[in-house]
């Protein structure tokens, strides 16, 4: 389940025209209540509204500037293993949970088999149905790697409604190592991600999760590459720069590295099983317990899976709606971060405080986030697309595309998953739907 955990927003477009906020100020401003194209306007100071609007902008373009020097420090160049003893390095345990054949499923659990690690390294293959086509597959490279101690367990315990956390709780229970390393299965990771992590812990004592940025590649449909554009710029961006200032739990599930300890003493998986952003929830409860959180230079890649525009958008709906009922402040701002809503409103500012051109402006501004973003993912991925021109053709589709998926996801309760239809609750937790 990708919840995306927090902050990291999907949103923007269809903003009321520059000009429809000029008039809406200017008429608030000399009338304590007045009507603009049909709008009841009540008094306000137009003037400390755009001073707020452009201080908002400051801050959007600081967390740009701070994902380009995380960018430059952890990930433009690989970063060095640590000159240790080899038994220093504690045993691991990797879970990887299954469910039918994800697009490029061999590459990517093969990727647990050829980790350069020192210590000891133990990969539990967790999968509900004995049926599963991916058991062939995993035998196939048990086979293939004699030498790495690797199972496949069984069967889940119900212990909630969510599916992952049912289908993990065996391996939790058999693993045999108290630093976990839970990777979905549709996740690649360079062979130096292990070691480069457990370094992190092992340097500092306080950090009780390692994780990893999600990056999307190989899109080959036209969802696939809406949703490539949104996690390899976007989100990507933007976790990068939540988790630098650090001043709160931000993660997603794809790649996590705990102490099994940790999690029993909140309570293990399974007191995160009636949630559907287990892993927001698992963050922050370590994060309560003083658990700091950090990250390797490392991705967790994985093949742009989406085969449609509906599901592209499904998707999107179900992440923000998710976030909704999780992180509730941080998903209705999520629309002031994206750049066609707040291009609108700088312009907007701009021209209300110092008489500035609203299109320039608003062309400016979409200009210089397009560029960084371009610069972002070409740095990051280093190297070029397979299409410039599709790559910012769904760019720009993807921004226009956030705030009208917004404004369906905030307004509802339900979602979809593999499947299976849930209700959320208040509290964040979920009820499933027959």
């Amino acid at each position: 389940m990708q919840a995306l955990e927090m902050n990291v927003a999907a949103t923007a477009h269809n903003s009321p025209s520059a000009e429809m906020l000029s008039a809406i100020a200017r008429a608030a401003a000399s009338s304590p209540e007045t009507r603009v194209a049909g709008f009841r306007v009540g008094p306000f100071n137009a003037d400390w509204v755009a001073y707020l609007v452009l201080v908002l902008a400051a801050f959007l373009w600081l967390l740009i500037i701070i994902s380009h020097c995380v960018l430059q420090r952890r990930y433009v160049s690989p970063q060095p293993f640590v000159d240790r003893p080899a038994e220093h390095y504690p045993p691991v345990t990797i879970i990887r949970p299954l469910k039918g054949l994800d697009l490029g499923l061999r590459r990517t659990l093969e990727s647990s088999f050829r980790q350069e690690y020192p210590g000891v390294v133990e990969i539990l293959f967790a999968v509900e149905d004995p049926d599963d086509p991916s058991i062939e597959i995993v035998h196939e490279l048990i086979a293939c790697y004699p030498k790495t101690r690797a199972r496949v367990l069984v069967g889940q315990d119900n212990v909630g409604i969510n599916p992952k956390i049912n289908n993990m709780m065996k391996a939790f229970a058999q693993a045999q190592s108290d630093l976990l390393w839970i990777c979905d299965s549709n996740v690649f990771t360079d062979s130096g991600t292990l070691r480069r992590s457990v370094d992190l812990l092992l340097d500092n004592k306080r950090m009780g999760v390692i994780h990893h940025v999600v990056f999307s590649e190989g899109p080959a449909t036209f969802g696939a590459m809406l949703d490539n554009a949104f996690l390899v710029t976007n989100h990507c961006r933007m976790y990068l720069a939540i988790n630098a200032v650090g001043v709160a739990s931000c993660l997603t599930g794809k790649s996590n590295i705990y102490y099994k300890s940790a999690l029993d003493n909140v309570g293990g998986l399974a007191a995160f099983g009636h949630y559907l952003a287990e892993d927001n929830m698992i963050g922050q409860a370590l994060w309560r317990s003083g658990w700091g959180h950090t990250m390797t230079g490392d991705l967790a890649r994985q093949p742009a899976d989406i085969g449609s525009f509906s599901e592209y958008c499904s998707r999107r709906i179900r992440w923000v709606r998710t976030r909704k009922y999780n992180v509730t402040v941080a998903t209705f701002y999520e629309p002031l971060t994206e750049s066609i809503l707040l291009g609108a409103l700088t312009a907007w500012a701009l021209n209300h405080l110092y008489g500035l051109n609203v299109y320039s402006t608003f062309g400016t501004f979409l200009l210089g986030w397009f560029a960084l973003d371009m610069l972002f993912f070409y740095r990051i991925n280093h190297g070029s697309p397979q299409s410039w021109p599709w790559f910012a053709f769904s760019w720009l589709c993807r921004e226009i595309l956030a705030l009208p998926l917004w404004l369906v996801a905030i307004v509802g309760d339900t979602v979809s998953w593999r499947g299976q239809a849930f209700r959320f609750h208040l509290n964040g937790t979920v009820e499933v739907l027959k």
